[in-house]
């Protein structure tokens, strides 16, 4: 005499709410994907055009690692963002009319946005600007 429990109940969970999930999460990332901005074009120096860039004369920005800014290559006086800005302005208005290529160079110490806002200063104003990497 069999007296067990003809009727067993499975305990396996179902993959098909699985997949749908994870296929909804794939629409959603390739739909958020196309909805992103672009980011900011920069003409990077590549081998070839270090001879051509250095027989003009530009404007060099420099940040230090305590995200203060240099200029032209002046180490001993740092200026804010506030009080650099009218500099690079004036410099690149009166100095460099047909060049407008300003050389900006962040030392790996310094935080980011200090450099995007000479990046932005040189968007802004229609400059080139030339990213250089400053390893101490």
């Amino acid at each position: 005499m069999n007296l067990g429990r003809r009727n067993r109940v499975k305990a396996e969970g179902g993959m098909s709410s699985m997949t749908d999930l994870v296929f909804l999460m794939l629409i959603f990332f390739i739909i958020m994907s196309t909805m992103t901005s672009p980011g900011i074009n920069v003409n990077l120096p590549n081998s070839d055009s270090i001879a051509v860039e250095n027989s003009q004369p530009e404007v060099h920005v420099g940040i230090t690692p305590n995200n203060l800014y240099n200029f032209q290559e002046a180490q001993e006086v740092l200026y804010t963002f506030e009080e650099i800005e009218p500099l690079i302005i004036q410099k690149m208005d009166e100095d460099l009319q047909g060049n407008n290529k300003i050389k900006i160079s962040g030392d790996q110490d310094a935080d980011y946005q200090y450099v995007f806002k000479v990046i932005a200063l040189a968007k802004k104003n229609e400059w080139n600007p030339v990213l250089v990497f400053k390893n101490n």
